[in-house]
Formats: C-alpha cells, sequence, structure tokens
C-alpha cells in the first residue's frame, strides 16, 4: 500500500535520533559560546570548503536544516516544531498551553520555564534545533495560526516574552529559529499572498518583537516566512534580510527559509537567506553557479552564508559531536512547566452573582455538575498542523473535575458530537419484522468516484469513524476495518444510510469529517452539500461540516442517508488531518433533568477540525454552539462556559446571559487539573488577555480589508492583503475608533481585588538615555491570594502627528496575600516614548508632555502622571532597544538552569 506524504511530514517524521555524523556527548550540552574562539573555528572551517561544497551547506536535506559536512566532521542537524510540544506523528515529552495561553500569563518566569522546557524536550528527542518562537501578531480572530505566536496584539508584550523563551531554549544547548519574518499573520493563500504595510506600521507593530529578540537573546536562526511583503517575497527582500535584520539590528545568525517559501534562488540568496529549507529546491548548485561565474551573486556572499551556519554549529559545540538524546520525555519539571503555564493563562472574563447571591465561581467541591461537551471528554485540544499535539499522558477536563472534586459529575452524552460515541440504527439483517432494528449504519463502498454501478462491498458498519491512514473504523459500537479495499490508493465513493432515535426533543446538529465531498439528508431534507475542497495546496487540513435537523422527536426515528466522494491526495493524513470519513449527531436542547445539578460546565470552542495552519477560519463558533449554550443557559442559570481556542470567538448571542465565562486557549495535557482547580478555588485566576476581544467582528480594525477568509481560498483566490489600519491594530484601533470591545486587552478576572495608589515617575523629564522609574503601590484588598499583572501606558499628549491614544511600555506580574501591599517598580525610557520616523528613519521622540497611565487592564488604569522631553530625541535605529535596560536583564536566564 502506498500513501504519499507531503515533504514537511515526511520531515517531521524522520527518526531524530538516526544521524549522528560525529562523536556524541552525554545529553546535558552547553549553551552557546560566542566570540574570538567561535571565529577562528569558523573560519578555519570554511577555508577547507569547496565552492561546490558551500552551495550545497546554503540546502537543507531530507530530516535536517543544517546538512552534514564529513570531510571536515560536522554532523547535520534536525529542527522540530514546538508551539505545544514535540510532535512526530506521536507526541514526544510533555504537551504544553499554546503560545497564546503563555502569551496570557504575561508573565517572564513561565515563558523561561516553557522555554526550558521545549528545549530539554528538543534535545532528549534527538534534535538540535526547535522551530521557535513564534512572534507574529494577531492582527484578525480569523487567522489559523494564533496559538503559534506569543506577542497577542501588542509589540512590547512580544519583545518580553521572546526574548525570555529564546533565552532559556538556547540554556538547554538548543538553538532556535524566530517565525516568521514578517508580516505573516494570515494563512489563507499563505504562498502567493502580498501583504501591503506600511514602513511605520512595520516598525512599530510587527517588528519590535523580532528586533527584541537579536537584541536581547542572541538568537541562533531566523525563519522568514512564506507571503511577500510590499512586493516582495519574505525570504528574497534585501531590504528585511539584509539591510534590517543583518544590517541595522546586527543579527549574526543564519536566515532558514519557510519550507520551500523561496521563489527564485538568485534573489534569496542576494536577499541574505542562508538556507533554502526543505530540500534547496531553489537556492542550490545548479542554479546559483552561473551567478557566481557572472559576479551577480558575489562569493563574499556566499561565504557570508557559510559563516552564518558554521557559526551555529560551531557556538552550540556541534562540531564536537550530538548530544547523546535520552529519549525520556515527561520530566517532572516539564510537567509542573505545562501546568504552570495553564494555571496562570487561563483567563476568567465573567463571573457573575447568582439571584443576588454568591458568585458563580468557584463552585464547592461537593457541587453536583453536569459537564457538555467532546472536548472536555478527550485529550486537550490543539490546531492542526506543525503546532498539533495529540497526547497519551493527560488530564482530561472531566478527569480534573472529578479528581479535585467530591461531588457528582455527569457527562450528558446526548449532547456529544464524538464520532465514535454516536448511536445509529438500522434494519436488521436476521430480522425484518417492522419497527425491529439493530445498532449500525448500512455501508454501500464503491471502486470509484460516484457511486456508479454495483458497489464493491456492501454490509453493516458499527459507527462511523473512518481513519483510512490505518483503514479502521474505532468506534464505542466496536471496530472494523477494511481488508479488500484501500480507498487511499484510487477512486473511493461510499453510500451510508441509517436511522437515529433523538433521547431529547428539538433541533439536532449533524456533522461530518470528510476528505472529499459530501452530502447529507435527514429525513429526506438535505443539511449538508459540500464540496469540500482542500483549503490550502500545500498543507491541507480536514475541515468539519455541520448541519441542523430541526424540531425532532424523543423516540422516533428519522433516516439519515450520507453520500461521500474522496478527493484523491488533496487532504494529509497527519497534524491532525484525516484520511477518511467520520460522521456524528448529537441534541442542541438541553435535558429535562438539567437543572437539577449545582452547576453546569460548558466546554466549547474549536480545534484541529476547525482552526491551524495555512488556512484561516470564521468568527463564529461551529455546529451550533451558540443556539446549544443559549438552551443550556435557558435551562440552568449556573453554567460555566469554558471556551478553547488559538484566539477569540464570537460569543455576543448568549454572553450576557452566562454567569460564567472562562478562556481557557487550548490548555495543554494539565487542562483538567488546572481548570478544576481554578473552578473549585484551589487557584486564583490570574491570566489577562493578550488580545481584545471583539464584541462583533465588524469592530475589529483588520475587518475594512479581512472581513472574510474565503475570497482567499480556492483557484481563484485574492493574493492582495493591504493593512488599512496601520498602526492602529489592536485596542490601538478600538481607542481611536472609540468602539467598546466585549472584553479589552489586558482585562481578566481573579477571585480577589486589587487597588492601586501611590503613582511617582522620576525623573519627571526625558532626557537622552534616561532610566526613568515608575513606581506605585498595589493592595490585595480581598480575602484570595492572588497574582496581579500591573500594567503601564504611555500616552503622547498633544502630538503633532497621528499616534495610538496609548500604548503598553512595561507590565510586571506580582503576587499578593489578603491585605499585603506591595511596591511596584516599571522602567521606561526614550524608546517608551518613541515613533518611528520614516523620513529620518529614526526613532523619534518629540518634545512634549507623555502621560503614564497605570492600572490592572487597558481600560482600567486608575493612576495618571507625566513626562516632559524637553526636547527633540533620535535614537538611532543601529542602537535603540525596544526594551529599557532593566527588562533586558530580567529575560536573560543563566546557564545554571539548564537541566
Amino acid at each position: 500500500m502506498k500513501m504519499q506524504l507531503s515533504t514537511r511530514r515526511f520531515l517531521l517524521c524522520t527518526s531524530l535520533a538516526a544521524f549522528p555524523l560525529a562523536a556524541s556527548f552525554p545529553s546535558l550540552a552547553a549553551p552557546p559560546i560566542v566570540g574570538e574562539e567561535v571565529e577562528k573555528k569558523v573560519e578555519a572551517m570554511l577555508g577547507q570548503m569547496s565552492t561546490s561544497d558551500k552551495l550545497t551547506y546554503i540546502t537543507s536535506d531530507a530530516g535536517h536544516i543544517l546538512r552534514a559536512v564529513p570531510q571536515l566532521g560536522l554532523p547535520a542537524t534536525i529542527s522540530v516544531d514546538s508551539s505545544m510540544g514535540i510532535y512526530r506523528d506521536v507526541m514526544f515529552g510533555t504537551q504544553y498551553p499554546s503560545q497564546s495561553a503563555l502569551a496570557a500569563t504575561w508573565s517572564i518566569p513561565r515563558a523561561k520555564e516553557f522555554g526550558l522546557a521545549i528545549g530539554y524536550d528538543t534535545r532528549a528527542a534527538g534534535a538540535q534545533q526547535v522551530l521557535s518562537p513564534g512572534m507574529n501578531m494577531y492582527r484578525t480572530p480569523l487567522t489559523g495560526r494564533a496559538a503559534e505566536h506569543v506577542s497577542g496584539e501588542d509589540p512590547f508584550l512580544g519583545a518580553v516574552m521572546g526574548p525570555a523563551i529564546t533565552n532559556a531554549i538556547q540554556a538547554q544547548g538548543v538553538m532556535t529559529a524566530v517565525k516568521h519574518f514578517v508580516a505573516n499573520e494570515q494563512d489563507a493563500n499563505r504562498h502567493a499572498l502580498n501583504v501591503h504595510v506600511s514602513s511605520r506600521a512595520l516598525r512599530e507593530i510587527y517588528m519590535p518583537g523580532f528586533e527584541s529578540v537579536v537584541r536581547n537573546a542572541n538568537p541562533a536562526s531566523f525563519m522568514c516566512g512564506f507571503n511577500k511583503i510590499n512586493d516582495e517575497y519574505a525570504c528574497e527582500s534585501h531590504n528585511l534580510l539584509f539591510d534590517t535584520l543583518k544590517g541595522e539590528w546586527g543579527f549574526k545568525g543564519f536566515v532558514i527559509s519557510d519550507y520551500n517559501a523561496i521563489t527564485n534562488g538568485l534573489k534569496a540568496a542576494q536577499a541574505g537567506a542562508d538556507v533554502d529549507s526543505p530540500g534547496g529546491l531553489q537556492m542550490n548548485e545548479k542554479n546559483l553557479t552561473p551567478y557566481l561565474y557572472s559576479g551577480e551573486l558575489p562569493q563574499v556572499a556566499l561565504d557570508d552564508k557559510i559563516r552564518r551556519n558554521l557559526r551555529g554549529i560551531v557556538s552550540y559545540g556541534f562540531d564536537k559531536g550530538l548530544p547523546t538524546p535520552s529519549g525520556i520525555g515527561n520530566d517532572p519539571r516539564n510537567i509542573s512547566a505545562s501546568l504552570h503555564i495553564a494555571r496562570e493563562g487561563i483567563v476568567l472574563l465573567k463571573n457573575e452573582s447568582i439571584g443576588g447571591g454568591a458568585k458563580l465561581l468557584p463552585l464547592k467541591k461537593d457541587a453536583k455538575i453536569a459537564v457538555i461537551g467532546d472536548i472536555a471528554n478527550q485529550a486537550p485540544p490543539s490546531p492542526f498542523g506543525t503546532a498539533y499535539s495529540k497526547v497519551e499522558n493527560h488530564i482530561s477536563e472531566i478527569e480534573g473535575l472529578k479528581k479535585i472534586g467530591t461531588g457528582q459529575v455527569d457527562y450528558i452524552k446526548s449532547m456529544s458530537l464524538d464520532p465514535q460515541q454516536s448511536v445509529w440504527w438500522t434494519k436488521s439483517d436476521s430480522d425484518t419484522a417492522p419497527g425491529k432494528y439493530t445498532n449500525g449504519l448500512k455501508a454501500e463502498y464503491y471502486n470509484n468516484a460516484d457511486l456508479s454501478g454495483a458497489p464493491a462491498l456492501t454490509r453493516t458498519e458499527p459507527g462511523l469513524n473512518w481513519d483510512f491512514a490505518s483503514l479502521t473504523n474505532t468506534t464505542a459500537k466496536g471496530d472494523s476495518q477494511l481488508t479488500s479495499l484501500y480507498p487511499q490508493q484510487g477512486n473511493f465513493s461510499a453510500r451510508f444510510t441509517t436511522r437515529i432515535k433523538p433521547t431529547v426533543s428539538g433541533n439536532q446538529v449533524f456533522k461530518v469529517r470528510a476528505d472529499g465531498s459530501i452530502k447529507l439528508w435527514v429525513n429526506n431534507k438535505l443539511i449538508i452539500d459540500d464540496l469540500n475542497p482542500a483549503l490550502s495546496s500545500d498543507l491541507a487540513g480536514t475541515y468539519s461540516k455541520f448541519g441542523r435537523a430541526v424540531k425532532l422527536e424523543a423516540g422516533q426515528m428519522y433516516d439519515v442517508r450520507l453520500e461521500y466522494s474522496r478527493a484523491n491526495s488533496k487532504f494529509i493524513p497527519s497534524l491532525g488531518g484525516l484520511w477518511g470519513i467520520q460522521m456524528s449527531w448529537a441534541s442542541l436542547a438541553a435535558p429535562e433533568n438539567l437543572a437539577q445539578y449545582d452547576a453546569v460546565y460548558v466546554a466549547a470552542g474549536i480545534n484541529n477540525e476547525y482552526e491551524g495552519e495555512a488556512s484561516d477560519h470564521g468568527f463564529d463558533l461551529p455546529e451550533y454552539q451558540d443556539e446549544m449554550i443559549k438552551n443550556v443557559i435557558a435551562a440552568n442559570d449556573k453554567t460555566l462556559v469554558v471556551m478553547h481556542a488559538g484566539g477569540t470567538l464570537n460569543v455576543s448571542s448568549w454572553i450576557n446571559k452566562a454567569n460564567g465565562f472562562i478562556h481557557a486557549w487550548y490548555p495543554g495535557a494539565q487542562a483538567g487539573r488546572a481548570l478544576a482547580e481554578i473552578v473549585f478555588g484551589d487557584v486564583n485566576p490570574s491570566g489577562k488577555l493578550p488580545v481584545t476581544w471583539d464584541r462583533n467582528l465588524e469592530d475589529n480594525p483588520s475587518y475594512a480589508s479581512y472581513p472574510d477568509p474565503r475570497p482567499y481560498q480556492g483557484d481563484h483566490a485574492l493574493s492582495d492583503m493591504t493593512y488599512k489600519e496601520d498602526i492602529f491594530m489592536g485596542y490601538r484601533g478600538y481607542d481611536k475608533s472609540h468602539k467598546k470591545p466585549l472584553f479589552p486587552f489586558g482585562y481578566g478576572q481573579s477571585y480577589t481585588t486589587y487597588d492601586y495608589s501611590g503613582l511617582s515617575v522620576s525623573p519627571k523629564v526625558s532626557l537622552a538615555d534616561t532610566k526613568i522609574n515608575v513606581k506605585f503601590t498595589v493592595t490585595n484588598s480581598g480575602k484570595v491570594a492572588g497574582y496581579e499583572v500591573a500594567q503601564v501606558y504611555v500616552s503622547p499628549l498633544n502630538s503633532k502627528i497621528d499616534r495610538p491614544i496609548k500604548e503598553l511600555k512595561g507590565f510586571k506580574k506580582i503576587f499578593l496575600q489578603p491585605g499585603e501591599t506591595k511596591e511596584v517598580s516599571i522602567p521606561l525610557d526614550s524608546r517608551s516614548l518613541a515613533y518611528f520616523d520614516t523620513t529620518t528613519w529614526n526613532w523619534i521622540v518629540d518634545a512634549g508632555q507623555y502621560r503614564v497611565l497605570v492600572g490592572g487592564s487597558s481600560d482600567s488604569l486608575p493612576l495618571k502622571n507625566t513626562i516632559n522631553s524637553l526636547y527633540r530625541q533620535v535614537l538611532p535605529v543601529v542602537s535603540s532597544n525596544p526594551l529599557p535596560a532593566n527588562v533586558r536583564e530580567s529575560v536573560q536566564v543563566d546557564s545554571t538552569r539548564a537541566y
């Protein structure tokens, strides 16, 4: 049986421990070294390489980023993706919360803890480089890769978290690859997308996180993205790679392309790309040799690439051999890291009093709880693509509630859309008397794409949960296999006829996930009719479709018919994708006894079936979850909705009626424990939104240019995207429009309250290189200990140019016992007051007054003071740092932290 695998899947599946081409050494690697010793070794190695050797060394080969150089004794290096853990068809090591959840911690210690943990896992798995951190911005809630980036919507937040992660990873002796440089905020049509964005927006919004990692973490490598920026592909932009990254910022590492992101080898080589990954299709010896002879590609440019690549090898000691992989995952320190990030990244957004009494949360330990939603009863979710992480060692949300609580916890099966659990009925072959049914579906399989002729196989299936990669159909009613048909090899179609018998009267939802076109009839009414085209040509996820059947009666039988035609080779079976077909159904109506519960826990949101790499998604909740949630709230007002997604979703139709609302993001392997600890009050929630939660998609500042991803999909996809909001992205745009979001940037509730007082700013005058100290006190005025994220914003007064009303320029996470008061000191500097001037190409602080605002979120800033800049300050781009000096120190990681 032959199965085609995408290049990316092949790279991820390659055995990571199989390529030692030099002597190995113990798995605890030394952190990188820099300086004269490294440069001497690099020059000596460079002198021993022929032009052919050099041209080969700027191409990746299967499974490696940097190739082996046998004559120099240099091994090949292996890289892995890492947004939520190391994944190679099966999970290696620990699953961590998404990078968006990490951003929601607003915690430098948690960022370092993640970096140390993922660095350990990378090394233990036998890899030497991890493609992390992701530094792109959350421009729109439609973005498919929101889960993979740690900046949220604010460049300063990313500028702090990014270098902390990078320094921690590299302290473990593992190279990083900072990605995806730059303006890679959209995945729909990503290979052809041409992003039009102003130089000022690039410098003020989309670049500072990347810049900060270079200046404050010395990363081993950068990854340039797929898209064009202002008519030049990112990997072929001399302005971005050579002038800015390597020139102005002084980046000393190597630049690798995203997989097959280079379209013109000469342009990429001239621009400053150093490695064409994953196979060197464009920037290779055959294509570049003529340009070396003609002088269009100078020898010094080629030598610079080799120096950078060799510098990575030598700096990490890989020239002496690769670390011996321990092969041991789930180190206790890493499990703790996953738990800590989940605890601090989960955001409590709503917690109302019930009937004028106590607030919904925390629940009593002996509360009787109904649990609704498959996410709560399965392994923790993750997005499709290289961030996908199917984990075996985990605590599900329902398990966490049962382990930490002492009361009855019931899973409401009638509202489950798990294809393994759905119950189907068909006429028994052995009993044709009217009304006699048995569990199952009548399946007719065809060796053609259009259900023509006689079926090749007819039989009864226990359920519909086919995985054609393994030819298995796994259901709660039994399993089946295909032994004589091979749908993954050629044209294939199928028809399934069955019946359902609702247990609750009302509307029912049906879901089909398939790698081909589908039509679904319920009671002879067509409710799903979808050609189901692949949304991407390079990495196509298998996304679910859903439909609704209205007003079905409990206890009655209803006919169901599904027709399916497979789309050969358009979808991938790994990274959370599917070769196969699944069908499920559930009630959207609440069961009659739901009011008897002390609380209802609804696990809502999306997962790899709706969100992920290579495509973007809609803002609305799928599967008629809005209708289901409204029905549940109507049946029991003590309902807590727990949302799961890489970013935010539309909750406006029911949020005003919900008394409890938590955003869990993708909370990782310890999700069940972390959420239960918060729900029962063992942990006080402290997460803060790193993004603005839109009340309506139309309110989002990016809506004017990106209202819908669908025009960027398919054969006639649009390829131009203009960032019309310019520098007014996220909360900056909301401030400008004076619209009020559902939940503001930096917002998150607690089980206690915090009071701010005593703001002072010293000195009150900003001069060149002045260190400004913002001091204030925070008091825990409640009865529960907890963390608070104190935030500092700067607002220019009477600015002569168009600037945001306020911008985040500092924050600190502090822990306070009940009644405790702490003095908080947060540094600012001239860069904190500056804007980027595209005329002088420098950072500028205009003379004038600047207001300093302090509080617990972007819309709750009770403390105010001012700073004066007596004259216009010019901060050169070659030396200006996004972080004040004290913050630069705080993101460093001592080599003794390695383990």
